[in-house]
């Protein structure tokens, strides 16, 4: 069973998220932050399944995107920093309906970077980032893929939101389209080996000082999130108790999985079931040390 909700930002933004109910619920409910202009419907399989295992879990569509995109895109005035925002505004709802519940916030891909410019964040139990890395482009191997990132940050987005007012990616069939300035933004990071900090220092301390259990999930076809980008992120969240699984297609018993495999159907028996067992490992341990 499963809510549309409509959750209102501290900047008055609507926000539109689902709920998916626990069939038995337990004490713990998860968030998914998406990836780079990805709707939240791609992650209902798994928030489906992780529902029956007796997790809440809630899904949204950050600002500018999805059902959360504006009549006039071109008019929307939101960066890649306020997406922090959205995932505050989702973690004060989940503190409000469930009480006193142990949070897990899953982020895919820039979802995971923005756990550590999420002012609420801290109040999370754990955190899973799944190909969660830095854009800067020299953490990518190859020419080729070097190449197209390069043209893709200097010359495709500061076009296309000059032409078109926003950066329209649908029609380049790579994904949603975004706000101008998330993807200005977004541009200026992957250009920057100092990643957020130097635009945005006061984020540096946010960082630091989470201290939560957290997974890793990389994987070894992922060019979108190479080894060392994912690493890259790591360094900058110090404090994290971090355990990283960096895995080949075959330790998930399949050729491919790339940047948004770990949340097909078919990534049920393996992947998706090791995942809720290093949750409950980590919870129980957690329980034991405070024992």
């Amino acid at each position: 069973m499963k809510e549309v909700l409509d959750v209102v930002a501290r900047d008055g933004i609507h926000l539109s998220a689902t709920w998916f109910m626990a069939e038995s619920p337990h004490e713990k409910v998860v968030l998914i932050n998406s990836a780079t202009g990805v709707r939240q419907q791609y992650y209902s399989d798994f928030a489906k399944w992780l529902s029956r295992e007796g997790f809440h879990v809630y899904t949204f569509d950050y600002r500018g995107i999805g059902n959360s995109r504006p009549e006039k895109l071109e008019d929307a005035l939101y960066d890649m920093h306020d997406w922090s925002v959205d995932v505050d505004a989702m973690i004060g709802y989940i503190t409000h309906i469930h009480p006193g519940a142990q949070i897990i916030i899953i982020g895919h891909s820039v979802g995971g970077q923005l756990i550590g410019m999420s002012n609420l964040s801290k109040q999370a139990d754990a955190f899973i980032m799944i190909g969660s890395q830095t854009p800067y482009w020299k953490n990518y191997k190859g020419f080729g893929i070097k190449l197209k990132l390069l043209m893709f940050w200097y010359l495709a987005i500061p076009i296309a939101t000059k032409v078109f007012g926003y950066f329209p990616a649908s029609r380049l069939k790579l994904f949603e389209d975004l706000p101008a300035d998330v993807a200005r933004q977004w541009a200026r990071w992957a250009k920057n080996k100092n990643y957020i900090f130097d635009e945005l220092p006061s984020e540096k301390k946010s960082f630091d000082t989470l201290q939560q259990p957290a997974l890793m999930i990389s994987f070894s076809d992922d060019v979108l999130a190479p080894y060392d980008a994912v690493l890259d992120l790591k360094r900058f969240y110090k404090s994290l108790k971090t355990e990283h699984w960096h895995l080949t297609p075959e330790d998930v018993l399949k050729k491919k999985v790339g940047h948004f495999g770990f949340f097909r159907k078919d990534m049920e028996a393996v992947i998706w079931r090791e995942t809720v067992r290093w949750i409950d490992k980590d919870f129980s341990s957690e329980k034991r040390r405070a024992a």
